[in-house]
């Protein structure tokens, strides 16, 4: 199989691939744009609409906010469209006797399909980098400008119930914070629970309404809050309450949450530092599992590109005098069931009941073994 692909993309192309490659651009771009653009007005425009008359946000703005969803629901429609152009290209081919022009020169059906595979793959790298380099820039944007649109304050670094854990350079966990609220541009931290391990023999637990990093004293100090210190053999020592309280630290996780954002927003890299932050119990977040799932999903979302179009083109290739309209209904199932499929594995991996890894990479699997049955249907028939 390395092999097959090695000299699918290494060979030089040919007049024939030249020609089917270029046949793909229109209706590839007119396919992805006639779907992003229903994707847009069922699901964007009723939300910034709802801005403009809720907030008074200028039209300009709304138009921005619309326009910066574009690249994550791109990432969605490019499957579509590379479904849509395989199909139709292979299609005219096939009415024009193109195809059985090429079977009767000696050209086989998989050499027939390497200007396909070409495209999925340049289409799977369009998509990746979108994913990558583009999304994670324009999903932070949108919100700060949707932010500021309602509240017309710029948009602060917070993360709700926050969780993040204070070691000593051995590894050994010396506080464990707890946060309903952090607002990382201020270092206040709300609601705040704090169970303190540094004094041998004693725990002690502390609650408080807010507190806030005080970088001149190298620590927290906590307001209106109750201090419990509990003996090892687990006997309440003493409860008192304070106004303000001086918890020395060395650390704040301003920086950390500085890095966060939601899952579908990141790239790889982040990512990747999220996940063993969250592995090595340094942070805790609400979004981990959403999280192991994007992680998995920015491989396998864009290696669809490549296995729809090796569904769609065979799909278009019929015998003489049969109907074509069977095509588009297994044609409307692939895309239904490709995205139910995605939806449904999703959601189960974040809610635990399925492996991220096989929730990301089942859709696919899925795809690919229709692929291979459709192609080894058509060379049977040819």
């Amino acid at each position: 199989m390395i092999k097959f692909f090695k000299e699918i993309i290494f060979t030089r192309l040919n007049i024939l691939d030249k020609y089917v490659i270029n046949e793909f651009w229109m209706p590839f771009i007119s396919g992805s744009a006639i779907i992003t653009g229903i994707w847009l007005s069922a699901d964007q425009l009723r939300h910034v609409f709802k801005l403009i008359t809720t907030s008074d946000a200028p039209i300009t703005l709304a138009m921005t906010i619309l326009g910066l969803h574009l690249p994550q629901i791109l990432v969605i429609t490019i499957p579509i469209g590379v479904l849509w152009a395989s199909f139709l290209v292979f299609s005219r081919l096939n009415n024009d006797s193109e195809i059985i022009a090429l079977r009767t020169s000696g050209i086989s059906l998989i050499k027939i399909l390497r200007p396909v595979i070409l495209f999925g793959l340049l289409t799977t790298v369009a998509s990746f980098t979108i994913s990558e380099f583009i999304v994670p820039i324009c999903g932070p944007l949108v919100r700060k400008l949707e932010i500021y649109a309602v509240y017309k304050n710029p948009f602060p670094n917070s993360k709700e119930s926050f969780v993040y854990l204070e070691k000593t350079s051995k590894k050994k966990l010396k506080r464990i914070f707890y946060a309903s609220y952090y607002n990382a541009d201020t270092d206040i931290l709300k609601k705040i629970l704090i169970l303190d391990f540094t004094r041998i023999g004693l725990r002690q637990i502390y609650t408080a309404k807010t507190a806030k990093w005080r970088p001149e004293k190298g620590g927290w100090e906590l307001y209106n809050g109750i201090n419990h210190t509990i003996s090892n053999d687990d006997l309440v020592s003493r409860v008192s309450s304070f106004d303000v309280f001086f918890i020395p630290s060395g650390s704040t996780p301003a920086t950390l949450i500085r890095e966060l954002s939601k899952p579908s927003e990141m790239n790889f890299v982040r990512l990747s530092k999220l996940l063993q932050l969250q592995k090595e119990h340094t942070i805790h977040t609400d979004d981990y599992e959403e999280a192991r799932v994007t992680f998995h999903s920015k491989f396998a979302r864009p290696i669809a590109c490549l296995l729809i179009a090796l569904v769609g083109a065979p799909l278009g290739i019929l015998p003489r005098r049969s109907n074509s309209s069977w095509n588009y209904i297994v044609l409307a199932m692939i895309i239904f069931q490709f995205y139910m499929g995605q939806s449904v594995c999703t959601s189960l991996a974040e809610a635990g009941k399925l492996s991220p890894v096989i929730a990301a990479w089942i859709p696919n699997i899925v795809l690919l073994v229709i692929a291979v049955f459709i192609i080894r249907q058509k060379a049977r028939l040819a």
